[in-house]
């Protein structure tokens, strides 16, 4: 979808009717992927919220923050019913613990943790961390599968129709609805540390980006 913005931009309407299709046919072979799942909008992070948790989590852990976020919420006798929607997932980011020490069975671990990654497979990627004892925070970003085929199919009518800025507004719509999804795993329990998670995985022993079609 980015690319046929970009493309909008500079004036080249046939590589954003290119660019488009593409979208279209991913968004309709995603359909049927086994890395869509399904989740309440409230129950992700949008852009702002993101945002906010990581100048949070420069002086304190995400976990603590998250705990402490919860403490202050009176509780409540039945929580109100979210609606479920599909969600593709685009990328995704394996972020390591501090903790973390490299060793043969760890490194391998996280190996097979990122092909899972590459795959959509979030929670093995997560349970085969979790197995050797490393403790990961996960995020993955997402967007909801059924009101993006929505908004590309409109935008491919409107670049048809050389309606480009018309087009470009309704991607970039569809852009805005990205939300995160972020789980904290842990795989033995360990000593509480004063420092926050953030260590990113490196060369050898190193979480990488898993992608998915955008």
């Amino acid at each position: 979808m980015h690319l046929a913005r970009i493309a909008i931009f500079d004036a080249d309407p046939a590589q954003a009717k290119s660019y488009i299709a593409k979208a279209q046919a991913a968004l309709a072979k995603a359909k049927t992927d086994d890395a869509v799942f399904t989740k309440a909008e409230a129950d992700l992070r949008t852009p702002a919220d993101m945002a906010v948790a990581k100048d949070a989590s420069k002086g304190t852990p995400k976990a603590a923050t998250a705990d402490a976020a919860s403490a202050d919420k009176p509780a409540t006798a039945q929580p109100p019913s979210k609606p479920q929607i599909a969600w593709i997932p685009v990328d995704a980011q394996l972020t390591l613990g501090e903790d973390f020490t490299a060793t043969p069975e760890k490194a391998s671990a996280v190996t097979e943790a990122n092909k899972s990654l590459a795959k959509g497979d979030q929670k093995g990627a997560i349970e085969k961390l979790k197995l050797a004892h490393v403790g990961v925070s996960f995020i993955m970003a997402a967007l909801p599968l059924d009101k993006t085929a929505a908004d590309v199919s409109q935008a491919a009518s409107l670049i048809g129709q050389g309606k480009y800025y018309e087009a470009n507004a309704v991607l970039k719509t569809a852009e805005d609805g990205m939300r995160f999804d972020v789980v904290d795993a842990v795989g033995t329990p360990q000593k509480a540390s004063p420092q926050p998670a953030g260590k990113t995985a490196q060369p050898g022993a190193a979480a990488t980006d898993g992608k998915s079609t955008k």
